[in-house]
């Protein structure tokens, strides 16, 4: 539980904390900025995939564009044979045109004239017996009608793996009339785009309508990069990605040479393509971050150089000053900002009013402490000589009522002189300790009534220190001197076989307090009846002056209790009984 409540203690601190507010200000402030470059990196992340992608399909047409020069050629040789009549026939000229049409170019090994039926009527390479009825493209190109590539094949008569490229022929009637056929050399293709100059790191691979590889920059990187995905990106645009020989991540594109029939492949290492978007994408999400981060610091930093260390100065400055040392000076504040040097300089100046004014009131409560104490002394001289002439006069009177009068008149003035010599002998002129002035108060009355010869015990019991106001002491003495005179006169005769008096202060009821004269003699007069004897009324005028009750009660086993309850002027009300008090 203690644990709970620390860690919910420091954590408010935490909260509560200069530092952690101009943080949080100063994040929600840059918070849409931060968002802001966030979509920004975003945005650049799909604008430099989208030119990833135009980069490689540039590339790759760039790449490709011998090979797709090579298929435009051997399509304008074609159709330039195709307008012979006699390559169209297949007569006796046929085999000189199409020998004469691809000599001298390498990579047009060989050129057919296939008939509507699939077979060969006429060759620039030897006659060889061959039917192309069979292949898979043969169907499609009767009813296409457009040049096209097939293969990639084995050339029965150029004995090496070639390309055909394949022109529809029809009659004049727009009837199928077979094909002339043209071999492109594979090994060719693969030449050049071997000793084509590529950026560092990219590989291009020139694939078949269904995405298998024909030929290649790097056969071996090619086969890699491009297995999972040629066949995918065969037939459609976009970016794809594939593994290279160490596992790391590639890009490539694809995009078509001749009418979709062969594609060209173009792909380049993430790490090289993507350099620059990383390094962009990185500083458009990290930035703001770090601008964040920057900010806190200098915040952090700032707060706790500016700010914060001037007010725990300015703290340590306020905590002496609450002490009373007024003399401290927030010297340490000449280096502090100007604000803070003026507030120090205020506090200094507060600082020196107080201990002025403090001097001062000092000076005046202890002239006022003399005055009183000279008041309470004079006042006790006063009563002193009052007591004194109530002596000489009681002396001279015969009527023993009367002298019995006088001396308990004398009586009652001895303890208002011996408040006022407590008052005057203590420091605190105007708060009395109850314990001290009844125990000396009963040493005065247990001699005054003979109380020692009589055989009289007298107790005084104040259960802890109890320190009053005088305007309270005053009316609870006398009222306790007015109940052991009676206890003195009345609760002890020739028949009392135990004498012992007790005067008590001690709590009652919450709030409450009751002062309680107990004497184990043979009982007194009630006075809280209709009792009209001076005493009584004095009594119940002190209690009323308290604000509290008499009750007198019978002791078991024999005696008298007068009990006193009146409001305790340490309790939250006594500031209100006080103020009655003053008022009676």
């Amino acid at each position: 539980m203690a644990t709970g409540a620390t860690d919910e203690a420091t954590f408010s601190r935490i909260s509560d904390s200069l530092r952690l507010r101009f943080w949080l200000i100063v994040s929600i402030a840059l918070l849409p900025v931060a968002v802001l470059s966030m979509w920004q990196g975003v945005e650049r992340l799909n604008l430099d995939e989208a030119d990833a992608q135009d980069q490689l399909t540039r590339s790759a047409l760039v790449a490709a564009s011998d090979e797709q020069n090579i298929f435009s050629s051997g399509e304008q040789i074609l159709r330039a044979l195709a307008n012979q009549e006699d390559v169209r026939d297949g007569g006796a000229t046929c085999t000189r045109s199409l020998a004469n049409a691809v000599a001298g170019l390498a990579f047009f090994p060989n050129i057919v004239r296939v008939n509507a039926a699939g077979r060969a009527i006429c060759s620039a390479l030897p006659r060889t017996n061959s039917d192309v009825a069979s292949q898979p493209w043969w169907s499609e190109v009767k009813t296409r009608r457009q040049f096209m590539i097939a293969g990639p094949i084995y050339g029965q008569a150029s004995k090496r793996k070639i390309l055909v490229g394949v022109l529809p022929l029809t009659t004049k009637t727009d009837e199928f009339d077979g094909t002339l056929n043209i071999a492109i050399d594979v090994n060719w293709l693969d030449a050049l785009l071997r000793y084509k100059r590529l950026p560092h790191g990219a590989v291009v691979g020139l694939f078949d309508r269904t995405g298998r590889l024909i030929a290649a920059s790097d056969p071996d990187v090619a086969k890699l990069v491009f297995a999972k995905g040629a066949q995918a990106g065969a037939g459609r645009n976009g970016l794809f990605e594939g593994t290279g020989p160490n596992q790391e991540a590639w890009s490539f594109a694809m995009a078509p040479l001749i009418r979709r029939d062969t594609w060209v492949g173009f792909a380049m290492p993430q790490s090289e393509l993507f350099t620059l978007t990383y390094i962009h994408v990185a500083t458009d999400l990290l930035l703001p971050v770090l601008m964040i981060a920057l900010a806190s610091a200098a915040i952090w930093y700032a707060a706790d150089r500016l700010v914060v260390r001037w007010i725990v100065l300015l703290q340590r400055v306020a905590v002496a000053y609450g002490r009373g040392h007024y003399t401290v000076r927030p010297a340490a504040l000449k280096d502090a900002p100007r604000e803070f040097r003026d507030l120090g300089d205020t506090l200094g100046d507060m600082a020196q009013a107080i201990q002025e004014r403090d001097t001062s009131l000092r000076e005046a409560v202890s002239q006022k402490t003399t005055l009183i104490k000279e008041i309470h002394h004079r006042v006790k001289n006063n009563l002193q000589i009052v007591m004194s002439l109530l002596s000489l006069q009681s002396s001279k009177v015969r009527d023993a009522a009367s002298r019995e009068a006088l001396d308990q008149t004398r009586t009652r003035i001895n303890a208002l002189a011996l408040v006022h010599r407590i008052l005057y002998e203590l420091d605190n002129a105007g708060r009395v300790d109850m314990g001290a002035l009844w125990g000396e108060l009963t040493e005065q009355l247990h001699q005054s009534f003979g109380g020692e010869r009589r055989g009289i015990q007298i107790k005084v019991n104040v259960a802890q220190p109890r320190i009053v106001s005088a305007d309270l002491a005053i009316p609870l003495t006398l009222f306790a001197v007015e109940a052991l005179t009676n206890a003195y006169k009345h609760a002890f005769n020739a028949k009392a076989r135990t004498r012992v008096l007790e005067l008590a202060l001690e709590a009652g009821e919450p709030g409450r307090l009751r002062l309680i004269v107990c004497d184990t003699g043979v009982g007194v007069e009630l006075v809280d009846g209709a009792d009209a004897s001076t005493g009584s009324r004095l009594m119940r005028a002190f209690a009323q002056q308290v604000g509290g009750r008499i009750t007198t009660r019978l002791r078991e086993g024999g005696g008298t209790i007068v009990e006193l309850d009146f409001p305790d002027p340490s309790a939250p009300h006594h500031s209100q009984s006080e103020a009655a008090i003053a008022a009676a």
